[in-house]
């Protein structure tokens, strides 16, 4: 993880000498920032989209990992390694395909932030970044279902913050990491080692 953080700061230097710093305002469809509404509730088209795009991404994780041979050399291999190694399968490879397909996530994850913004920057990222941190943690280490779970309740428990305690939501956020760390290491979902 920290060489991600690392990497991502590369990244946005990287970034920031070939097009500059000054984000790039975008416009997508029209239908975006437009309302749908719900029970009286005008929402926005755009949380739709990202709801929906999560729910797709997450099923398909879900369904490579549990149905198919790659998933299964993938879980075994996080498992134990020098197992997998052992009985002849190549798991540099597959985990390859995991770095390939967390790119993959990362970029849909992008264009989707792009159009939630309406801009483009080198930092678009770097905000996100540290609830990515978090909601790994939270959720626990290697659990896909934690994630899910700790992603719906950082996001759901920030939003109650700053609506109801003064935009205090980052705050608590932060205080819910603390506490999970102090009662529960491993995190919602991770295994003990």
């Amino acid at each position: 993880m920290l060489v991600t953080v690392g990497l991502s700061f590369a990244a946005i230097a990287l970034f920031e000498g070939i097009w500059g710093s000054d984000p790039i305002n975008i416009t997508g469809p029209r239908w975006l920032i437009q309302t749908t509404n719900v029970l009286g509730a005008q929402i926005p088209n755009k949380y739709w989209v990202l709801i929906v795009a999560a729910a797709l991404v997450l099923a398909g994780l879900v369904l490579f990992l549990q149905k198919t041979r790659y998933g299964m050399i993938i879980r075994a291999g996080v498992e134990n390694r020098s197992m997998v190694t052992a009985l002849g399968i190549d798991v540099r490879k597959s985990f390859t395909l995991v770095f390939a397909i967390g790119g993959a996530a990362a970029g849909i994850g992008g264009v989707l932030a792009m159009h939630y913004s309406t801009y483009v920057s080198a930092h678009l990222g770097s905000t996100l970044l540290i609830f990515a941190f978090i909601v790994t943690v939270v959720g626990g280490l290697g659990s896909l279902t934690g994630a899910a779970l700790a992603s719906v309740l950082v996001a759901v428990l920030q939003q109650v913050a700053n609506t109801y305690l003064n935009g205090t939501g980052d705050f608590i956020v932060v205080i819910l990491l603390a506490v999970v760390l102090l009662v529960r290491p491993t995190g919602l979902m991770g295994k003990r080692a």
